[in-house]
């Protein structure tokens, strides 16, 4: 009885490490196997050869998703910054109109008398509102613009990372199958690889 406890959570501890680490839902981990496996439950001798061939497959698996994940991100990531970069001309001429006219206001305080500070202020601001409600309009645009163009890339991101979700969770329940055929079958020896 403790040689099959132990073993079995020898078992489990070298499961847990092939595990991925980018958010696989419960049911496709192995952990999740290991508690719920039949095999693993009723056994009265476990066929650690088993194990030894499946881990690695099972940790490629995870390789390969943890793989796909972070191109996932890489490519949302370049996307993000040229969308981001595209609307540089736009955001610096923006810039550059409001500090042209936070400078012309700031001059009038720059007089002498308080009477040339109002004068300066009443020809001043009424020009220069109208280029605040331009900048108002202009940035209220761009920033519609800019939240579509960034909506585009999300769902791509959503789509791209779903995928190697789907791959992951698909090869390895497959795997996960064998590996409970495995561990009802006694008589069972790694294959032979092929050259």
């Amino acid at each position: 009885m403790f040689f099959k406890t132990s073993t079995l959570l020898l078992a489990i501890v070298a499961l847990a490490a092939a595990a991925p680490s980018s958010g696989i839902a419960p049911s496709a981990s192995l952990i999740h196997f290991m508690m719920h496996s039949q095999s693993l439950r009723t056994a009265t001798t476990l066929n650690m050869n088993c194990f030894d061939w499946y881990l690695p497959i099972l940790k490629g698996h995870s390789d390969k998703y943890e793989e796909n994940y972070k191109v996932c991100a890489e490519e949302f990531n370049a996307a993000k910054w040229l969308i981001d970069t595209s609307y540089g001309i736009a955001r610096n001429g923006i810039t550059s109109k409001a500090k042209e006219t936070c400078d012309a206001l700031e001059r009038c305080s720059h007089e002498d008398e308080s009477s040339d500070v109002f004068e300066c202020y009443s020809k001043t601001a009424p020009e220069y509102s109208v280029i605040l409600n331009t900048i108002g309009n202009n940035s209220t645009d761009l920033n519609k613009q800019l939240i579509a163009e960034l909506a585009v890339i999300d769902f791509d991101l959503d789509v791209c990372q779903t995928k190697a979700e789907r791959v992951y969770k698909e090869d390895s329940a497959d795997s996960f199958e064998e590996l409970n055929a495995c561990l009802e079958d006694e008589n069972w020896s790694q294959p032979i690889p092929s050259v």
